[in-house]
């Protein structure tokens, strides 16, 4: 999706999650940019350097959790709507600059 410009990466999240619920599957989905997803996520599943973080976006999705797991500086930001952006931020020792993120829509 990341070749997708925004209203077409929500409109394809949104088809998505429209036929998850309406045929009662689930998705997986790799994301290098989860902000375009993240109101369809159910549940994320982080995996870099060896190490992992899964459960629902609000629980994993902070930047406590993003930052020990990537060894560098990420920040979770609230937008005035209630929307989560995640922003990298410097470089650090560990990480790929959130490559590797498995997000799953249920």
């Amino acid at each position: 999706m990341d070749s997708l410009d925004l209203s077409h990466q929500g409109a394809v999240a949104a088809l998505l999650g429209r036929i998850c619920r309406e045929e009662g599957v689930s998705v997986v989905m790799v994301a290098h940019d989860v902000n375009p997803i993240l109101p369809w996520l159910d549940r994320v599943l982080y995996l870099a350097e060896g190490a992992a973080a899964a459960g629902p976006p609000q629980q994993v999705i902070t930047t406590r959790t993003l930052s020990r797991l990537y060894g560098a500086p990420v920040e979770v930001l609230r937008a005035g709507d209630g929307r989560l952006v995640v922003v990298g931020g410097g470089h650090g020792t560990g990480g790929g600059g959130g490559h590797g993120h498995h997000h799953e829509l249920d």
